[in-house]
Protein backbone atom coordinates (compact mmCIF):
# COMPACT_ATOMS: atom_id res chain seq x y z
CA UNK A 1 0.00 0.00 0.00
CA UNK A 2 0.76 3.58 -0.46
CA UNK A 3 0.11 6.09 2.49
CA UNK A 4 -1.35 9.72 1.33
CA UNK A 5 1.80 11.31 3.12
CA UNK A 6 3.58 10.33 0.03
CA UNK A 7 2.20 13.74 -1.61
CA UNK A 8 4.03 15.57 0.89
CA UNK A 9 7.26 13.99 -0.02
CA UNK A 10 6.97 14.53 -3.48
CA UNK A 11 5.58 18.64 -3.51
CA UNK A 12 8.77 19.41 -1.42
CA UNK A 13 11.28 16.85 -4.13
CA UNK A 14 12.22 18.78 -7.13
CA UNK A 15 13.93 16.50 -8.83
CA UNK A 16 12.31 13.32 -10.83
CA UNK A 17 10.59 10.98 -8.25
CA UNK A 18 9.57 8.75 -11.78
CA UNK A 19 11.22 8.40 -14.84
CA UNK A 20 9.62 6.62 -17.64
CA UNK A 21 11.16 5.04 -21.01
CA UNK A 22 8.46 3.87 -23.34
CA UNK A 23 8.70 3.32 -27.22
CA UNK A 24 7.63 6.76 -27.47
CA UNK A 25 10.82 8.41 -25.63
CA UNK A 26 11.67 9.10 -22.02
CA UNK A 27 9.24 10.99 -19.82
CA UNK A 28 10.20 12.41 -16.84
CA UNK A 29 7.93 13.48 -13.70
CA UNK A 30 9.35 15.87 -10.91
CA UNK A 31 8.09 15.08 -7.37
CA UNK A 32 5.77 18.32 -7.50
CA UNK A 33 4.28 17.70 -10.85
CA UNK A 34 3.31 13.48 -9.84
CA UNK A 35 2.12 15.22 -6.45
CA UNK A 36 -0.49 17.19 -9.40
CA UNK A 37 -1.32 14.03 -11.15
CA UNK A 38 -2.13 12.08 -7.88
CA UNK A 39 -4.26 14.71 -6.28
CA UNK A 40 -6.54 15.38 -8.94
CA UNK A 41 -6.99 11.90 -10.00
CA UNK A 42 -8.07 11.59 -6.12
CA UNK A 43 -9.89 14.75 -5.92
CA UNK A 44 -11.91 13.71 -9.52
CA UNK A 45 -12.82 9.95 -7.58
CA UNK A 46 -13.48 11.72 -4.58
CA UNK A 47 -16.06 14.31 -5.96
CA UNK A 48 -17.99 11.91 -7.97
CA UNK A 49 -18.29 9.01 -5.85
CA UNK A 50 -17.15 10.59 -2.80
CA UNK A 51 -17.60 8.14 0.63
CA UNK A 52 -18.56 4.88 -1.73
CA UNK A 53 -15.64 3.37 -1.60
CA UNK A 54 -15.70 3.13 -5.55
CA UNK A 55 -15.11 0.30 -7.45
CA UNK A 56 -12.66 1.69 -10.31
CA UNK A 57 -12.08 -0.53 -13.61
CA UNK A 58 -8.56 0.27 -15.62
CA UNK A 59 -9.38 -1.14 -19.43
CA UNK A 60 -5.26 0.19 -19.95
CA UNK A 61 -2.18 -1.14 -20.63
CA UNK A 62 1.10 -0.48 -18.56
CA UNK A 63 1.29 3.26 -18.83
CA UNK A 64 2.61 6.24 -16.71
CA UNK A 65 -1.73 7.03 -16.95
CA UNK A 66 -2.36 3.76 -15.48
CA UNK A 67 -0.14 4.02 -12.79
CA UNK A 68 -1.70 8.08 -12.11
CA UNK A 69 -5.15 6.00 -11.85
CA UNK A 70 -4.68 3.41 -9.81
CA UNK A 71 -2.28 5.30 -7.43
CA UNK A 72 -4.81 8.68 -7.10
CA UNK A 73 -7.52 6.48 -7.01
CA UNK A 74 -6.62 4.17 -4.25
CA UNK A 75 -5.70 7.53 -2.01
CA UNK A 76 -9.71 8.15 -2.41
CA UNK A 77 -10.85 5.40 -1.38
CA UNK A 78 -11.36 3.19 -4.41
CA UNK A 79 -10.96 -0.34 -5.21
CA UNK A 80 -9.03 -0.41 -8.48
CA UNK A 81 -8.98 -3.12 -10.46
CA UNK A 82 -6.67 -3.43 -14.19
CA UNK A 83 -8.93 -5.90 -16.14
CA UNK A 84 -10.23 -7.11 -19.81
CA UNK A 85 -13.31 -8.74 -18.03
CA UNK A 86 -16.43 -7.73 -19.74
CA UNK A 87 -18.93 -7.74 -16.18
CA UNK A 88 -18.16 -4.07 -14.82
CA UNK A 89 -21.47 -4.76 -12.95
CA UNK A 90 -19.04 -4.61 -9.59
CA UNK A 91 -17.75 -1.09 -10.58
CA UNK A 92 -18.58 2.76 -10.64
CA UNK A 93 -16.05 3.91 -12.47
CA UNK A 94 -14.38 2.44 -16.09
CA UNK A 95 -11.53 3.96 -18.09
CA UNK A 96 -10.63 2.52 -21.30
CA UNK A 97 -8.16 3.85 -24.26
CA UNK A 98 -10.54 1.57 -26.46
CA UNK A 99 -14.03 3.40 -27.60
CA UNK A 100 -15.70 0.46 -28.75
CA UNK A 101 -15.06 -0.76 -25.53
CA UNK A 102 -16.70 2.57 -23.81
CA UNK A 103 -19.36 2.63 -26.44
CA UNK A 104 -20.33 -1.07 -25.00
CA UNK A 105 -19.95 -0.20 -21.32
CA UNK A 106 -22.36 2.87 -21.67
CA UNK A 107 -24.84 1.11 -23.27
CA UNK A 108 -25.01 -2.24 -21.02
CA UNK A 109 -25.12 0.31 -17.81
CA UNK A 110 -26.03 3.77 -17.78
CA UNK A 111 -25.29 4.51 -14.27
CA UNK A 112 -21.59 3.54 -15.07
CA UNK A 113 -19.30 6.03 -15.24
CA UNK A 114 -17.11 5.74 -18.16
CA UNK A 115 -14.15 7.61 -19.01
CA UNK A 116 -11.40 7.96 -22.50
CA UNK A 117 -8.13 7.58 -21.63
CA UNK A 118 -6.42 9.20 -24.45
CA UNK A 119 -2.77 7.61 -24.04
CA UNK A 120 -0.46 9.54 -25.92
CA UNK A 121 2.51 10.49 -23.62
CA UNK A 122 2.04 14.49 -23.24
CA UNK A 123 -2.03 14.09 -24.63
CA UNK A 124 -3.84 17.09 -23.75
CA UNK A 125 -7.30 15.04 -24.11
CA UNK A 126 -9.12 12.76 -26.46
CA UNK A 127 -7.95 13.10 -29.70
CA UNK A 128 -11.75 12.11 -31.24
CA UNK A 129 -15.49 13.14 -30.69
CA UNK A 130 -16.47 11.70 -27.64
CA UNK A 131 -19.33 9.14 -27.96
CA UNK A 132 -22.95 10.37 -25.49
CA UNK A 133 -23.05 9.67 -22.16
CA UNK A 134 -18.69 8.93 -22.00
CA UNK A 135 -16.70 11.42 -20.62
CA UNK A 136 -12.62 12.10 -21.61
CA UNK A 137 -10.66 11.24 -18.84
CA UNK A 138 -7.92 14.07 -18.88
CA UNK A 139 -10.70 16.49 -19.45
CA UNK A 140 -11.92 15.42 -15.91
CA UNK A 141 -8.81 14.73 -14.11
CA UNK A 142 -7.43 17.91 -14.83
CA UNK A 143 -10.07 20.64 -14.15
CA UNK A 144 -9.62 19.53 -10.76
CA UNK A 145 -7.79 21.30 -7.66
CA UNK A 146 -4.21 20.43 -7.72
CA UNK A 147 -3.51 19.63 -3.92
CA UNK A 148 -6.18 16.88 -2.10
CA UNK A 149 -9.59 19.06 -1.61
CA UNK A 150 -10.95 16.77 0.53
CA UNK A 151 -10.41 15.12 4.01
CA UNK A 152 -9.85 11.17 4.95
CA UNK A 153 -7.12 10.79 2.05
CA UNK A 154 -6.41 6.66 2.77
CA UNK A 155 -3.52 4.41 2.10
CA UNK A 156 -4.20 3.20 -1.44
CA UNK A 157 -3.76 -0.60 -1.93
CA UNK A 158 -2.31 -2.64 -4.86
CA UNK A 159 -5.21 -4.35 -7.22
CA UNK A 160 -5.20 -7.95 -6.90
CA UNK A 161 -3.07 -10.17 -8.53
CA UNK A 162 -0.08 -6.80 -8.12
CA UNK A 163 2.74 -8.26 -5.87
CA UNK A 164 4.25 -5.84 -3.41
CA UNK A 165 8.35 -6.34 -3.23
CA UNK A 166 10.23 -5.32 -0.29
CA UNK A 167 13.25 -3.31 -1.22
CA UNK A 168 16.16 -1.51 1.16
CA UNK A 169 16.26 2.28 1.88
CA UNK A 170 18.70 4.30 0.15
CA UNK A 171 19.27 7.21 -1.91
CA UNK A 172 19.72 5.21 -5.52
CA UNK A 173 16.53 5.06 -8.38
CA UNK A 174 14.80 1.81 -8.47
CA UNK A 175 14.57 0.32 -11.56
CA UNK A 176 12.05 -1.10 -12.52
CA UNK A 177 11.92 -3.36 -16.18
CA UNK A 178 8.76 -4.39 -17.63
CA UNK A 179 5.80 -5.45 -15.94
CA UNK A 180 4.52 -6.08 -12.96
CA UNK A 181 5.84 -2.21 -11.93
CA UNK A 182 2.91 -0.65 -9.79
CA UNK A 183 4.26 -2.82 -6.77
CA UNK A 184 7.79 -1.30 -7.13
CA UNK A 185 7.24 1.57 -7.95
CA UNK A 186 5.01 2.55 -4.54
CA UNK A 187 7.99 0.29 -2.76
CA UNK A 188 10.42 3.23 -3.73
CA UNK A 189 8.27 6.15 -3.24
CA UNK A 190 7.50 4.47 0.19
CA UNK A 191 11.42 4.95 1.02
CA UNK A 192 11.34 8.52 -0.74
CA UNK A 193 13.37 7.07 -3.59
CA UNK A 194 12.82 7.79 -7.58
CA UNK A 195 11.81 5.49 -9.82
CA UNK A 196 13.32 4.79 -13.51
CA UNK A 197 11.14 2.26 -15.45
CA UNK A 198 11.53 0.78 -18.45
CA UNK A 199 9.06 -0.92 -21.09
CA UNK A 200 10.02 -4.20 -22.11
CA UNK A 201 11.82 -4.42 -25.63
CA UNK A 202 14.16 -1.65 -24.90
CA UNK A 203 18.06 -0.83 -24.15
CA UNK A 204 18.20 -1.71 -20.61
CA UNK A 205 21.99 -1.40 -20.36
CA UNK A 206 22.17 1.86 -22.47
CA UNK A 207 19.44 3.34 -20.44
CA UNK A 208 21.14 2.64 -17.06
CA UNK A 209 24.31 4.52 -18.89
CA UNK A 210 22.30 7.48 -19.95
CA UNK A 211 21.26 7.27 -16.08
CA UNK A 212 24.22 7.20 -14.81
CA UNK A 213 23.53 3.97 -13.21
CA UNK A 214 25.69 1.71 -15.69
Amino acid sequence: MLEPNVLTWMSSTPSAVLTWYSQSGRLEFTGPVMARWLAKTANYVDEVLGGEQPGVALALPASWRTLVWVTGAGLAGGGVSITAEPDLSSFDIFITSNEDEARAAAADDPGLIVLLQDLGMMALGWSGDLPDGISDAIAEVGSQPDGLAFAGAVPAQLPEGEPSPSLEAGNQPVVVCGEPYIGSIWEAWRLHRPAIWIEPGLDTNAIMAQENLA
